[in-house]
């Protein structure tokens, strides 16, 4: 087996994550880090606010709008990681979504499960099928043993088990990126450090699909962008996030 911080898109096929290293500007992360901070202060408390999701204690996901120092297509799309979605989606792949992940300190090992894409629940074939939507996780403070990196079980993209405890759980440095299919068993380890541990996400997926179990429900909008922002990308890019809704 491949080690899972190899070849990427390789990688996604056998063990179902990879961590790409040094794909962005760490100087990008700390300015984007800084910046949502002191607009979002509110992301990095605990509150009872009714548009973040808890997926477990003191550990939520937000949908942000793309705007601002996060209107980087650096951060959005890392060259890297566009040649592997391009091999695992194909040339015409789109985002489904993009946002805020924090893992406050104390928060708990999250119980194991798959962000997706099963097509056809209960049947094999699930495992069998290429990749349909995957998740970009970009750390703004690094994933480690202390802030709480993710847990996960290679290979259960093509299987419908999971063993006791992860068997990678990777360090994910500033820079960095996590990449996995969205059908791979995977768990948010405990925060014990004293910092809160926040990550962007982004979901890119083939054209034809979306995710309708995290984000329906009256879950609010999973995918904008500021209207300047989205005038002034290019063609390709306005493409990719041709399912964001606009904001003014």
């Amino acid at each position: 087996m491949n080690s899972p911080d190899s070849d990427t898109s390789s990688n996604l096929f056998r063990n179902g994550v990879s961590i790409v290293h040094n794909v962005i500007d760490k100087n990008t992360i700390e300015h984007c880090h800084r910046a949502i901070q002191q607009e979002k202060s509110d992301l990095f408390e605990k509150t009872k606010e009714t548009d973040r999701f808890y997926v477990s204690s003191g550990r939520f996901y937000k949908a942000i709008c793309i705007e601002g120092p996060v209107a980087n297509r650096e951060l959005l799309l890392p060259k890297a990681i566009e040649s592997a979605l391009v091999e695992s989606l194909g040339t015409d792949f789109v985002f489904d979504s993009f946002g805020i992940i924090n893992s406050l300190p104390g928060a708990a090992e999250q119980h194991w499960h798959r962000d997706g894409g099963i097509l056809f629940p209960g049947n094999p074939l699930n495992f069998l099928l290429p990749v349909t939507a995957v998740t970009l996780a970009i750390p703004l403070v690094e994933m480690n043993d202390e802030t709480g990196t993710t847990g996960f079980a290679l290979g259960s993209h093509r299987a419908n088990d999971h063993p006791l405890r992860p068997d990678f759980e990777p360090v994910v440095p500033v820079g960095s990126a996590a990449i996995w299919d969205y059908r791979i068993f995977h768990k948010g380890m405990a925060n014990r450090s004293r910092i809160p541990r926040p990550l962007f996400y982004a979901t890119y997926c083939r054209p034809w699909w979306r995710d309708v179990s995290n984000f329906d429900g009256g879950r609010g909008v999973k995918l904008s962008v500021r209207r300047e922002t989205f005038d002034g990308l290019d063609e390709i890019m306005q493409s990719r996030l041709a399912r964001a809704v606009l904001c003014n």
